[in-house]
């Protein structure tokens, strides 16, 4: 599953991808099929639950796109194609994906990590999109992004200006998820997404459903929530599931201690699992 720019590890249905192109991960389009072809492959192995994008650079998580496939050359539009169809390949992926961002991420590296459903940046992370010193916008959604998580105004001046953004700013603005310290990534990854690995694909699929419609269109999301809670209410696994929380102690004063409750919840349904195989 590697290429030549990335570098695949997959366990416990987690795939970590790790970028290594050039001196800064710029978005050639070279670099932009090599993430197309593993993004698909990653969309069709069910094992997967969780992708995690890194950089193996020190400095750039992912400069930008490649300058010189901004133009009205049939290179150039074969390139900018491919990045915006690499966008909302990134956001349409099955699995839930996170973005480490530990360095650099401007203007199309940058839409990378918004397309991501999860961003977290460290102190030495810088998000921005300078595409106006270009005399274009952003072509990866970049625009889009900023306003629908900076608000009107925070957006005109962060797209305005083209500045960096540092990754505490962010998440104060909301426009990443968290800012996490580089010593705290691994900690905060697997208390993350460790339970992420145990949720069933349809549940996952759900929720960015339900959330993606929410930001669309309230009223339309609503009634689908209501209707989606309806149907899995009456599922017999939603009963099984409900049996062993109660069993365990749920609605009892034990809830003050709910991770120590829903641990013995997924041993109990592990060990019920494994006495039916």
């Amino acid at each position: 599953m590697n290429t030549k720019s990335l570098k695949v590890h997959v366990e416990d249905a987690v795939a970590n991808v790790q970028m290594d192109h050039g001196e800064v991960n710029l978005l050639t389009n070279e670099f932009i099929l090599e993430l197309q072809h593993i993004i698909a492959e990653l969309n069709n192995d069910e094992r997967i639950k969780v992708v995690i994008f890194r950089s193996m650079n020190q400095h750039f998580f992912s400069a930008h796109l490649d300058l010189n496939v901004i133009n009205h050359e049939k290179k150039g539009i074969a390139g900018t194609k491919n990045f915006m169809n690499l966008i909302e390949d990134t956001k349409n992926m099955r699995a839930i994906t996170f973005a480490i961002v530990d360095g650099i991420a401007r203007g199309g590296g940058n839409e990378f990590v918004m397309a991501c459903d999860i961003a977290y940046g460290t102190e030495n992370a810088v998000f921005a999109q300078p595409e106006i010193n270009t005399n274009i916008p952003p072509g990866g959604q970049g625009t889009v992004q900023a306003a629908l998580r900076l608000g009107r105004t925070r957006a005109l001046e962060f797209l305005l200006t083209g500045t960096d953004m540092d990754a505490p700013t962010a998440e104060r603005f909301g426009y990443i998820t968290r800012y996490i310290p580089s010593n705290a990534i691994e900690q905060t990854l697997q208390q993350v997404v460790t339970p992420l690995t145990f949720l069933d694909q349809r549940n996952i699929e759900m929720i960015k459903e339900l959330v993606d419609l929410a930001i669309k269109d309230e009223k339309a999301a609503i009634k689908l929530e209501r209707k989606m809670f309806t149907e899995r209410a009456g599922e017999g696994k939603t009963q099984y599931l409900i049996e062993k929380l109660l069993k365990h102690g749920a609605q009892t004063s034990r809830e003050i201690q709910i991770k120590e409750l829903l641990a013995d919840v997924v041993a109990e349904v592990t060990q019920d699992i494994s006495l039916t195989k």
